[in-house]
């Protein structure tokens, strides 16, 4: 029998998902292994980001119409982080505004999700990944970080 080799697709692109509720408090997910995050997609080469983002909120939140506001950058990961890492890896932050029955829902989904204030954030933003959500969370709700294009390299 002859098997047919076919990959992976290569996920060398993601987009962050920063969901603020109208009481500027963010969505985290502290099921994941590596601490707090906030929601991810992981997307291949020919992937939209603002359409799998919108998917992926509509599927896995039930939000039906998101507001996005969205900055761009590029990562590079440095030598000793793991292989999955070990390549530059297009990235897009999408700010969410959700709305606060919104955010509730989305907290009562699993015991793992929190809604956490800047305050809280600052606080414990050692145990939240990727390392920058609490500066870019902080900088967008106290309004000095504009809405538009960011070079993040």
């Amino acid at each position: 029998m002859d098997d047919v080799y076919v990959p992976w697709p290569r996920f060398d692109r993601r987009a962050f998902l920063l969901l603020l509720d109208e009481q500027r408090r963010l969505l985290l997910c502290g099921a994941c292994c590596r601490g707090w995050t906030v929601p991810q997609v992981r997307l291949d080469t020919g992937a939209d980001y603002l359409g799998q983002a919108t998917r992926f909120l509509r599927q896995r939140f039930d939000v039906r119409s998101p507001r996005f506001s969205a900055l761009y950058g590029l990562h590079q990961s440095r030598r000793e982080e793991p292989w999955e890492s070990d390549r530059a890896t297009a990235s897009r932050v999408f700010i969410v505004r959700v709305t606060d029955d919104e955010s509730a829902a989305m907290q009562r989904m699993t015991s793992g999700h929190a809604l956490w204030t800047v305050t809280q954030l600052r606080r414990r933003r050692r145990e939240i990944f990727p390392e920058g959500v609490v500066l870019l969370t902080s900088g967008y709700v106290e309004g000095w970080l504009p809405d538009g294009p960011l070079e993040l390299s």
